[in-house]
């Protein structure tokens, strides 16, 4: 029997005490009985990036084809390996409380729940080297703040992270833990993990764009060792038209890093 390449499910995590959408996109040719393990790429907001089925921000949004179109492209073209789409899908009032109040709790639903999950489900890789995280926005901040829970619990669960548009403001996790690692004179490790954040020159909201050049410039001046940081800001686009040209070029930069 032929395994459907679209497939959506709910989960309900007992660690948020909500239930999430999961979408997965399979790779051409996947077959389960195979040995093969493909990389593994996981969108946050895929309401309304996952494909091209309208979401919850498409009055905004000037969108192409979705994230699943993007990947399959760059497959073609040799720039990527051939990956499986994990994507997850919440309420408007869950992503907040999710990426951004509530990052930690996120964060142990990935690496307890969701992770393992997948990989007892599909043919992906166990290793964190192959899996990828997306987030914009407010998911842009969980991206990030990914990273630096992983590296302050010598734990990989992503080794490529992609941020944008992110909300760096100082009030949230992703600082404070940022600050506490850099305080304490951390002995983390970043090795084998690369950050790539973007933003539009444009974007229409001037405290997100004042925020995300200060956290930026931040990092850089850290100091950290072995950090692979690959900062972009794109002239001339805005919130709503940088998500999928920046995952496409994230993916291709963090691919050939």
């Amino acid at each position: 029997m032929k395994t459907s390449l679209a497939q959506e499910f709910p989960l309900y995590s007992q660690i948020l005490q909500e239930t999430l959408t999961i979408k997965i996109a399979l790779p051409e040719g996947y077959d389960p009985a195979s040995d093969q393990r493909y990389t593994s790429i996981y969108i946050l907001d895929a309401n309304y990036f996952f494909d091209d089925a309208p979401g919850l921000l498409d009055e905004y949004l000037v969108r192409g084809d979705g994230m699943t179109k993007i990947v399959r492209s760059l497959e073609i073209e040799g720039k990527i390996p051939q990956a499986i789409l994990v994507g997850i899908g919440y309420t408007e009032e869950q992503r907040d409380r999710f990426t951004r109040d509530n990052a930690g709790k996120f964060y142990v639903f990935f690496k307890d729940e969701l992770i393992p999950l997948i990989e007892s489900s599909y043919l992906v890789s166990k290793s964190g080297q192959d899996r990828v995280l997306f987030g914009y926005s407010s998911s842009g901040h969980f991206s990030t703040y990914a990273l630096f829970a992983d590296v302050s619990n010598s734990q990989m669960t992503f080794s490529k992270f992609i941020s944008i548009a992110a909300v760096y403001y100082p009030e949230l996790a992703v600082y404070a833990l940022e600050e506490k690692l850099y305080e304490e004179k951390c002995s983390c490790s970043f090795s084998g993990r690369s950050l790539y954040v973007a933003i539009g020159s444009d974007d229409s909201k001037t405290r997100l764009l004042n925020e995300h050049r200060n956290f930026t410039n931040k990092l850089v001046s850290r100091g950290y060792a072995e950090f692979n940081l690959i900062h972009e800001e794109f002239t001339g686009k805005g919130h709503y038209d940088i998500p999928e040209v920046a995952f496409k070029e994230g993916l291709i930069r963090l691919f050939s890093a």
